[in-house]
């Protein structure tokens, strides 16, 4: 592990060697200046994010996920700042801008800036994003608010903002759907009920239908599935009583494209800008093919947590714009990943 391997010694030295001490900098020595300072920056930044992963501020206690997820997110980190540590040498820097000059950075994406930070991979990394919230996978956080939110800045409830562009989905797109579904046609009343209770501004019940029922669409597509990924014919709910178990503990097949950058925003960025970028010169494919188990990831985060707490009567506070967006979020994609089942396996 790149974690256990990186020394604090090695980034502290990275920190404060000074590589470039001009006294009159011409505009070119001040464009070395300016790239030493902005690698050593976002060391420096990408060291307070593997703090805040350390001390987990806000929470008394993570959860198994969360756990793993933390020291993945460190292992990342760790990563990104060995790669910004061998930025750091005299020669690199001079090479750098020596290719701009000649021109042989122009077709890459950033290649003239004196420095490109990799926002997408940090955003992706701090603890505030990864742990707490998870929430990126939600198509319609903006740019913003993902920022915010990985800052540890963000209301929340700011979220609430996208819920009537929600709503308008699920009354012209997703009723539609359950009504003429062979495996989720039971359902519509149930989402009905919780639109029913939105527009009354009974969020509580609201929020407890969209679970119910979100966990109800899941076992179905699961039952569905059984004969098309060979589970047996004694597949059934009774196995699977845990909604973690059902997804985590059964060897579902991989039969899902996903798009690359959506599955990234679904399970994480763990490659840096110079991984991507060189994946993309080695005309590596831009999808992925996964399982239902990883296409359904996002229900096992903040999603399960809000649930468990809710079911087993240990919160009362999930009347809030955040836990509406989730939940609304969270049936979208779930519909979405139903009707890609079942046009592929549907007759």
């Amino acid at each position: 592990m790149i974690s256990k391997a990186l020394t604090l010694g090695q980034i502290k030295n990275s920190l404060e060697t000074k590589i470039f001490t001009f006294k009159n900098p011409s505009e070119l020595e001040s464009k070395y200046l300016q790239r030493e300072t902005s690698i050593k920056q976002t060391i420096d930044f990408c060291i307070g994010q593997i703090m805040d992963l350390g001390q987990s501020p806000g929470l008394d206690k993570l959860t198994k996920r969360q756990r793993i997820k933390s020291k993945k997110c460190v292992e990342n980190l760790s990563k990104y700042i060995k790669e910004l540590i061998s930025e750091l040498e005299r020669n690199t820097i001079i090479n750098h801008f020596e290719k701009i000059e000649n021109g042989k950075n122009r077709f890459v994406p950033g290649g003239n800036q004196i420095f490109e930070v990799d926002y997408t991979f940090l955003m992706s990394n701090s603890f505030h994003t990864a742990i707490t919230t998870e929430i990126l996978w939600a198509p319609r956080v903006t740019v913003k608010q993902a920022i915010e939110i990985s800052r540890g800045t963000l209301d929340l409830n700011d979220l609430g903002r996208h819920l009537p562009e929600l709503i308008k989905e699920i009354k012209n797109d997703i009723l539609p759907y359950l009504k003429q579904s062979d495996i989720n046609k039971d359902f519509y009343e149930s989402i009905k009920e919780a639109i029913d209770c939105f527009s009354k501004k009974h969020y509580r019940g609201c929020n407890l239908i969209l679970i119910i029922t979100i966990e109800g669409m899941v076992r179905k597509l699961s039952n569905y599935l059984s004969s098309f990924h060979e589970l047996g014919p004694d597949f059934s709910d009774q196995q699977f009583l845990s909604f973690n178990s059902l997804l985590r503990n059964v060897k579902w097949k991989k039969d899902f494209q996903i798009d690359t950058s959506t599955f990234q925003l679904l399970i994480g960025q763990s490659s840096t800008l110079k991984e991507r970028r060189k994946n993309i010169q080695n005309y590596a494919d831009d999808f992925q093919i996964i399982d239902l188990n990883t296409r359904l990831d996002f229900l096992k985060g903040r999603f399960k947590d809000d649930r468990d707490l809710i079911l087993h009567g240990s919160s009362i506070d999930y009347n809030k714009e955040w836990n509406l967006f989730l939940n609304f979020s969270a049936l979208v994609e779930t519909k979405e990943v139903c009707l890609y089942y079942e046009k592929k396996y549907g007759s």
